[in-house]
């Protein structure tokens, strides 16, 4: 009980209108505590300690206000919040502008204090019986932690972005008070005093992609990832049990249905406020409930002394719900009577084989590193390691602050409050080493999982029959289950079983397990959650073809009489660009675009970047001026604000953003957590999907019209075909919203709306997402409905792979399968001219401007110039060429490729060519070709090819694609 009240203690020691009142905001945080039915005895014992550290950690020691002549006070309008991840250019923040500002600081507080979470009761428990097990107590804490946000936001958006620190408005008063609270859960009391020990816990489970990717059907690639999630999720709470959800850094668990989800029985449903549990109050669905959205990876912040056994408690949680997920789906298809012995196949030998695998399948790494007592020994941490290495470009920023404020600094200007000795020379908080802390963490974990023990799948020797037959889908697991007797014994039985073992695919345990366990575990109790047939619909991949996404149907529907365009479907795989980079600190903004820098109603500039610049000259000691240049220029420290934010972007990404586009689309959404997406697409939508989320990972202005044209194209050709079912089915909501303009919209750069979610006076809340400085990469594979999912699964991350690599990030890449056997590959990055020339193409192929045999006549024309006579292949001319001929070549290539479009422009007219048609392509296809010259001249490395090669396949790569994902005619045609 107590851990839990202390916790709750630091949480309340700022109100979130803080930034309003700065002078009172004491005052009112005790009033907040009275509310939370603390005595005034146990508000006076809040200890300041780990407020110190996170306000050191979150921000850089600022000279005292009078000392200084700093003035800084916020108000939305002038000084306002600024994007944590910056604008990219490095030379302007990225701010939210508010509305309008608050009327007063007391109906901001009022608000505080309206909105938050008061338990009405908690269970069937007498209070006096709830307080002696700490249940109360940890239910309040919870309550704060995951509805006070929310609460105050739905009140009025304003309160999600109101700043911890006025001076340097990039990181929240929520990210702050989160903060604290998870460093007093770190405080050790065994002593005579309160000591600060905590330490970084950072965990990591596998194997993911390739379990994942061995799927039969859409169903198997769904549960696959909702396994990994699952058992994130199962780990995470009993993580949480102990510390609380706020020690959590990444992933961000507020509002994440799964960890809801798994509080439910213990914790929502019993608390109470007004009239109904948290649990009702939180309204998830059904379809949210079974999303997975949890990453493969968590960052906690937990006590030093207890952070080993913290990592174990999370592997033994982990590995035991796994046990118990296997268990059940043994022991119903032993119920089934699945199991039983056949040829070659004994149920014990069996039931061995299974248990074996189940023992070895999971592959857990974590790491605990304590952190040191000083900022001088966090400090310490990087030496020995290479200049280069993310720990000692942490070191620098972090040493460049320490500068600042020991030596650049006027002493009479330095703060007391930030020193150890009365010199003012040594800073008193180790908070600031956080970046330098975390970088050795990670470094340590990579090392345990390039060191980690496994056991061997065999003891070696040969062994031969119908028992050693490997899994059909990873070929990795001597089978378990399947074969013909198998799924004969599956097809007498009840419904599902005949179709989840339609094919004679042998398997191994965690395939068998990802098969059955939504029927074995999932519907059951506790978790009674309705994934079967009807209530959670499963397409196959020739309902994704024909825009179906909301068919449940079986994986080997004919479609002999279907045209060819709903024979080809799409896996989509999206994922961040040096998120890494990112999450080290590499690529903070710079230190001068975050710090507060506005002018008041009467025109004079205030905030802290006016200090620091010396605008104003208040003592008139000239040389400041030039004092803080280098320290300005620098990166902006890393911070738990920071990545708490960071998180916060990716999480409102992925659960806000990812679903509703896709099923914009005509898609269907697998997993989307944080930085990663999975989703499969009919073919003609893919690339567009593609863009969109890439718009909304950035949080651009155009993504609301560019939804909206595409959901009224999408919604014309349901109406056409009479796919009524199409446009009323729960994904038909998303594309009604977005025709009409009403689903996503960017508030300000880097900041997203969805405007079926506004606050009490219908103002749409905005939603942090990575904003304009980041980038992802997309991968798309496309194929017949009848090729093998973890194929195109696979090509799919293997396309974003090559996206990243080849194509130098910030791009998408595509593969294509023909039912013939061959393969296509192109791909452009965004913003050079690609995506545009295809969206043409396809719109002129659509609307009967060009015939469908357009794409095919250019490549027909363009394919010539790269045979090997002509010299235009290699770097280096071949024999009897000069390096002459070959630059006269690349210097007349852009003429060459246009030339032949304008030919197959004037031959390949259809019956809606209209003028201009030829024009519009003409000079995209210039542009394109310009910027494929600028890409090559800043990525020649590891290139084998010369310019008029690359450009060359580029052109005929896209002519290819616009062929292939836009087909309307025979599937015989060339």
């Amino acid at each position: 009980m107590e851990n839990w009240k202390n916790k709750l203690l630091a949480f309340l020691h700022d109100p979130p209108s803080k930034a309003f009142n700065i002078p009172e905001h004491q005052e009112l945080a005790w009033k907040l505590m009275h509310q939370a039915e603390f005595t005034a005895d146990e508000a006076e014992k809040f200890s300041k300690e780990p407020d110190w550290a996170a306000s050191a950690a979150d921000r850089i020691p600022m000279p005292a206000s009078q000392a200084g002549g700093l003035r800084c006070t916020f108000d939305g309008i002038h000084n306002r919040f600024h994007h944590p991840l910056g604008s990219g250019d490095g030379t302007k923040a990225l701010t939210l502008p508010f509305q309008s500002p608050f009327a007063t600081s007391d109906l901001a507080f009022e608000t505080d204090a309206s909105i938050q979470p008061v338990l009405a009761g908690f269970g069937n428990l007498p209070d006096d019986l709830a307080d002696e097990r700490g249940q109360r107590w940890r239910a309040r804490f919870f309550a704060h932690w995951r509805l006070w946000q929310k609460h105050a936001a739905e009140r009025d958006y304003r309160f999600a972005y109101l700043p911890a620190d006025t001076r340097i408005p990039d990181h929240t008063i929520w990210t702050h008070i989160q903060m604290v609270s998870a460093l007093a859960g770190c405080e050790d009391s065994t002593g005579s005093t309160r000591r600060l020990m905590p330490a970084f816990l950072k965990f990591q489970l596998g194997p993911v992609q390739d379990f994942i990717a061995a799927a039969r059907s859409i169903r198997d690639l769904w549960s696959g990832s909702y396994l990994l999630s699952w058992l994130m999720a199962t780990g995470l709470k009993a993580l949480s049990a102990e510390i609380g959800p706020d020690a959590v850094i990444y992933p961000n668990l507020r509002g994440q249905p799964l960890f809801d989800l798994h509080w439910r029985r213990e914790l929502w449903s019993q608390a109470r406020i007004g009239g109904m549990s948290v649990w009702e109050s939180l309204g998830w669905e059904n379809r949210q409930l079974l999303t997975p959205t949890l990453p493969n990876v968590f960052l906690a912040l937990a006590p030093a002394a207890s952070a080993a056994d913290l990592g174990r408690l999370v592997t033994k949680a982990i590995q035991d719900e796994w046990r118990r997920i296997a268990q059940a789906a043994w022991s119903e298809c032993e119920r089934i009577g699945l199991t039983a012995d056949e040829p070659g196949l004994r149920a014990e030998a069996r039931k061995g084989r299974f248990d074996a695998q189940v023992s070895r399948f999971l592959a857990l790494t974590w790491q605990a590193n304590p952190w040191p007592e000083t900022l001088e020994g966090a400090l310490a941490l990087a030496d020995g390691f290479d200049e280069g290495m993310p720990i000692q470009q942490a070191r620098k920023t972090v040493l460049s602050v320490v500068e600042m404020a020991t030596r650049k600094m006027p002493e009479a200007h330095r703060d007391a409050r930030y020193y150890t000795d009365d010199s003012k020379t040594r800073l008193n908080n180790l908070g600031l080493g956080w970046s330098v802390i975390l970088a050795f963490n990670s470094w340590a974990l990579d090392a345990v999982r390039q060191t980690r023990p496994f056991e061997a799948v065999n003891s070696g020797g040969w062994q031969s029959s119908v028992f050693n037959n490997k899994d059909s889908l990873n070929g990795r697991e001597e089978a378990v289950a399947g074969g013909k007797e198998w799924s004969a014994r599956a097809k007498a039985a009840d419904e599902p079983w005949g179709n989840l073992f339609k094919k004679d695919d042998w398997l191994g345990a965690s395939t068998l397990v990802k098969r059955v366990w939504h029927q074995a575990y999932l519907k059951k109790e506790p978790w009674n959650l309705k994934a079967g047939k009807g209530d959670f619909p499963m397409p196959n991949t020739r309902g994704v073809a024909r825009h179906a996404p909301e068919e449940d149907c079986s994986d080997d529907d004919s479609a002999a009489d279907a045209p060819a365009s709903e024979k080809y479907f799409a896996v989509l795989a999206l994922d961040g660009d040096e998120i890494g980079k990112w999450v080290s600190g590499e690529k903070t903004p710079p230190l001068a675009i975050q710090l507060a820098d506005y002018r008041d109603d009467a025109g004079a500039r205030l905030g802290a970047l006016a200090y620091f610049k010396n605008e104003s000259d208040p003592d008139g000691q000239g040389a400041l001026r030039t004092r803080f240049t280098g320290f300005l220029a620098g990166r902006r420290p890393l911070s738990p604000g920071y990545h708490l934010q960071f998180s916060e972007a990716l999480g409102n990404f992925a659960l806000h953003c990812a679903h509703p586009i896709v099923e914009v689309f005509d898609g269907r959404l697998i997993y989307a957590g944080g930085d990663d997406v999975l989703a499969l697409l009919p073919a003609d939508t893919a690339l567009a999907c593609a863009e969109a989320l890439r718009l909304a990972f950035q949080g651009r202005p155009e993504l609301k019209e560019f939804l909206r044209t595409n959901a009224i194209r999408l919604r014309d050709h349901h109406e056409a075909e009479q796919r009524r079912d199409r446009q009323t089915s729960p994904s038909g909501y998303y594309q009604k919203l977005a025709a009409e303009g009403c689903l996503l919209e960017s508030a300000a750069p880097g900041f997203l709306s969805r405007l079926d979610h506004a606050d009490q006076q219908g103002r749409p809340i905005p939603l942090l997402v990575p904003g304009p400085a980041a980038e992802c990469s997309v991968g798309v594979a496309i194929a017949h409905f009848k090729a093998p999912l973890q194929d195109v699964v696979r090509a799919a991350q293997a396309a974003e792979q090559r996206a990243k690599k080849k194509l130098h990030r910030g791009s998408v890449a595509v593969t294509l399968f023909k039912r013939s056997g061959e393969t296509i590959e192109w791909g452009c990055q965004w913003g050079s001219g690609g995506l545009d020339l295809y969206r043409s193409l396809s719109k002129a192929l659509q609307d009967g401007e060009l015939n469908a045999k357009f794409p095919h006549r250019a490549v027909e024309l363009l394919s010539p110039y790269l045979t090997e006579r002509a010299g235009l292949g290699e770097r280096k001319p071949p024999a009897g060429q000069t390096a002459g001929q070959v630059q006269k070549f690349e210097a007349v290539i852009d003429d060459i490729v246009q030339r032949e479009l304008i030919v197959v422009c004037e031959r390949q007219r259809g019956a809606g060519y209209q003028h201009g048609t030829g024009e519009t392509i003409l000079v995209q296809a210039r542009s394109y070709l310009e910027k494929l010259a600028e890409v090559q001249a800043r990525n020649t490395a590891g290139i084998p090819e010369g310019l008029a090669a690359v450009k060359l396949r580029a052109m005929i790569g896209l002519c290819q694609t616009v062929a292939f994902a836009n087909r309307t005619a025979r599937e015989e045609q060339p």
